[in-house]
């Protein structure tokens, strides 16, 4: 079914809003991001905004899931590749080179995930939604130690979830740590990562 000028309308609206979410977001921290500077990056009014979402909340689970779009596909990666030609660790650096790219450059989440979870922390609702995107995200990292093991890469002994669950929490405290302390180094943090699924 054809969709009409106004429908083609609405869609490449709620499109703006998500990615000025979550380009503001991530430059300004969930708490000091406004509806006024995420419109501001779209030409629309408040009123735009409203007609696609409730709260600023809600754009930011939006978000979320909009990221989990644009990044569909990740964990296939490391297929194109082979334990014969590259290494854990060069594998390893190509898939985050890769998904930085497919989340359009957009860095420093985790901060902004903490920052999102300290404004929302006594909402039980919100609580459970942003759990089940972290199922989701490590549900991902699972998938893609599984596609490491069948490659070769990891040894099959070892436990894909307990393996995602370490990565997720290495993950965050490093780009935390890196980010307080202007610490960033990409190899200490492949390092890092090839130590805990080796």
């Amino acid at each position: 079914m054809t969709k009409n000028k106004f429908q083609l309308k609405r869609e490449a609206t709620y499109q703006l809003l998500l990615e000025a979410g979550m380009n503001c977001f991530s430059e300004k921290g969930y708490a000091a991001t406004t509806l006024g500077d995420i419109v501001a990056r779209t030409g629309h009014t408040k009123g735009a905004f409203y007609g696609h979402f409730t709260n600023k909340e809600q754009l930011f689970m939006h978000v979320l899931d909009y990221q989990l779009q644009l990044t569909n596909g990740w964990t296939d990666i490391p297929k194109q590749y082979s334990p014969a030609d590259k290494t854990l660790e060069e594998v390893l650096s190509i898939t985050l080179i890769r998904l930085g790219q497919m989340v359009k450059g957009v860095d420093k989440w985790i901060v902004v995930l903490i920052d999102f979870y300290q404004q929302t922390k006594h909402d039980p609702e919100i609580h459970v939604l942003l759990k089940e995107k972290y199922r989701k995200w490590i549900a991902g990292i699972e998938a893609l130690v599984i596609t490491l093991q069948e490659k070769g890469w990891i040894p099959p002994d070892k436990d894909p979830r307990m393996i995602a669950i370490q990565v997720i929490a290495f993950n965050e405290g490093y780009a935390v740590f890196s980010l307080l302390f202007e610490g960033t180094s990409p190899q200490a943090h492949i390092n890092g990562l090839v130590k805990l699924m080796a």
